[in-house]
């Protein structure tokens, strides 16, 4: 029981990042880009 309330706080703050990062990159489109740039180069 308790470990699925870890499992969906876990979730929820995902969630949470994601559109957080979403929103960041609706204010921000240049450095999201830069962003997305280094992380493709790295790979």
């Amino acid at each position: 029981m308790m470990r699925s309330h870890w499992i969906r706080a876990l979730l929820l703050l995902l969630g949470a990042a994601l559109v957080a990062l979403i929103f960041s990159a609706y204010l921000r489109p240049a450095f999201m880009l830069d962003l997305a740039n280094r992380l493709l180069l790295c790979m």
